[in-house]
């Protein structure tokens, strides 16, 4: 089978790391793929890296991309591809002038990464949608809206959880050396991670509030925070709000990691303080590393957390209540552990990226 990944993306998120790793994957599963991305993004520089082959692609007009259409039509012949799989909204009206184009019959499998807000049922999304073939969400919640909100059959819109490699074990010398990157220095600290983006959606300063709170009860804690700087007056905000509160020694601002799933099992504690969470990758990532998480309740995070068995709930946007959930996990190590086992057990059945891959081999070969 060939398949075509596309994705014209210039972002850095989790959508843009999944187009990579399936890229990356489908070879393992029998496919001939080629991604077609834009040139000079993340996603390029890193499929080049990983040796994957790239065809780069150039939409001058992204309302009405006939050029880039015609384009994308022509490699679609000429590589003789069986699917091509979106993962970018934007891209959708490219895809489908393209397989109007195409001599080659395509089949258009659409993956839906974040959350649907309105409907889309005037004509102009009925045209759109009449050309995909397969519609997979992430989440049961956004499967359950999709099949509300969009011009498709039930049939054609279908639930894929995302799927996380086996992490290599740490030993007990890498752990130490990574807290002490990490600036978690003495085995009394709990060692408390958040990954992701550094823009205020994904609650940086949440947690920096809770740890005060945390601190103000003599509780030793400190914080890691691991990703790229996507709004730099945010970044400055942060780091004046640690300062204010007197953080400094409690709070470490890591960078980026290419493979945040290497460095987990250095933490005691995973949270994830997004208001609004399409699915939770990083939470799949760090139970799967035998690590504590705890989660905002709200979007995806539901079906992948039981709430005081493979996890922990707090209120979304409530500092408070995260204080509450992480002192539950810092003063009781026992019940830390067994959350940890019980998450890394649920995650090992139920969200390993070789089940993922299967399951999506299977629906384009449908």
């Amino acid at each position: 089978m060939k398949v075509l990944e596309l994705c014209l993306s210039s972002g850095v998120g989790g959508l843009e790391l999944y187009a990579l790793q399936t890229a990356k994957e489908l070879a393992r599963f029998g496919c001939d793929c080629v991604a077609v991305v834009k040139d000079g993004t993340m996603l390029s520089e890193r499929l080049h890296s990983e040796g994957v082959r790239t065809i780069t692609l150039r939409r001058l007009n992204p309302i009405l991309p006939w050029v880039a259409a015609r384009r994308l039509a022509k490699i679609i012949d000429q590589e003789a591809s069986d699917v091509l799989h979106m993962h970018w909204g934007k891209d959708i009206n490219l895809a489908v002038l393209a397989k109007r184009f195409a001599r080659r019959k395509i089949k258009l499998v659409y993956t839906r990464q974040m959350m649907i807000t309105r409907l889309k049922k005037d004509p102009y999304h009925r045209f759109l949608y009449r050309h995909i073939d397969l519609y997979l969400t992430i989440t049961r919640q956004l499967r359950d809206k999709a099949r509300g909100y969009l011009p498709m059959s039930k049939s054609a819109v279908q639930l894929l959880y995302y799927g996380i490699p086996q992490p290599a074990s740490l030993s007990g010398d890498q752990r130490r050396s990574r807290r002490h990157d990490f600036g978690v220095h003495g085995s009394l600290k709990t060692a408390i991670g958040l990954v992701g983006r550094i823009e205020a959606q994904k609650g940086q300063h949440l947690l920096i509030e809770a740890l005060q709170m945390l601190r103000e009860q003599g509780l030793p804690v400190h914080a890691t925070f691991i990703g790229p700087v996507m709004d730099d007056a945010y970044l400055a905000r942060i780091h004046a709000q640690v300062a204010r509160l007197g953080l400094q020694e409690n709070v470490t601002f890591y960078g980026s990691h290419k493979r945040p799933i290497d460095i987990m099992q250095a933490f005691d504690i995973v949270v994830l303080a997004t208001e609004m969470e399409t699915f939770g990758l990083v939470l799949i990532e760090a139970m799967r590393s035998g690590v504590a998480v705890v989660g905002s309740k709200a979007g995806g995070v539901p079906e992948i957390i039981e709430d005081g068995i493979s996890g922990l709930f707090f209120e979304p946007g409530n500092a408070a209540d995260l204080a509450d959930k992480l002192k539950r996990l810092c003063v009781n190590t026992d019940a830390r552990r067994a959350i940890a086992a019980a998450g890394k057990a649920r995650a090992d059945k139920r969200f390993t990226l070789e089940q993922h891959y299967r399951d999506l081999m299977g629906f384009f070969k449908a």
